[in-house]
């Protein structure tokens, strides 16, 4: 079975794209990461694929995208839904199935405000270690999966 994960932060320019490409690098996992933005910006940011190049990961495929493509029908569902900003999970909080587990982590206070490749590197680090603690932990199974187990 595998396991969406889904990170919503403000303008999917940032923070999700970055996530997204670190959780979906290992393919040895049963997860797909998708990231998504309450106001998705026109492209990443500048800086973004630098920073992910930087760490052996590509930027090809990501672009920025509204949560409400993941509230349609035929959208993967999420199981977990990460909030990477203050609004990004609060806003969409009654939207997502009972059943996915909701995790927030608020990596930064409006992600807009992370310019510059020094600010991005260390955004990227951040996500790095709570992405890394969230596998250890098992974080990023659904909730009826963990009580069964």
């Amino acid at each position: 079975m595998t396991v969406n994960v889904l990170f919503l932060c403000d303008d999917n320019a940032r923070l999700g794209p970055m996530a997204e490409a670190y959780l979906n690098a290992d393919d040895g996992r049963s997860i797909r990461a998708f990231s998504a933005g309450l106001s998705p910006g026109p492209a990443l940011a500048e800086g973004v694929a630098r920073v992910l190049a930087a760490h052996g990961l590509v930027a090809e495929g990501l672009q920025p995208k509204s949560w409400q493509l993941f509230a349609l029908p035929h959208a993967p569902v999420p199981d977990v839904v990460v909030g990477l900003s203050a609004a990004a999970l609060a806003a969409t909080r009654r939207v997502w199935p009972t059943h996915a587990r909701l995790l927030d982590w608020c990596v930064g206070p409006h992600t807009t405000r992370l310019v510059g490749r020094d600010a991005l590197r260390d955004a990227f680090h951040e996500l790095r270690r709570r992405i890394n603690l969230a596998l250890e932990e098992g974080a990023f199974r659904p909730v009826a999966l963990r009580q069964i187990a």
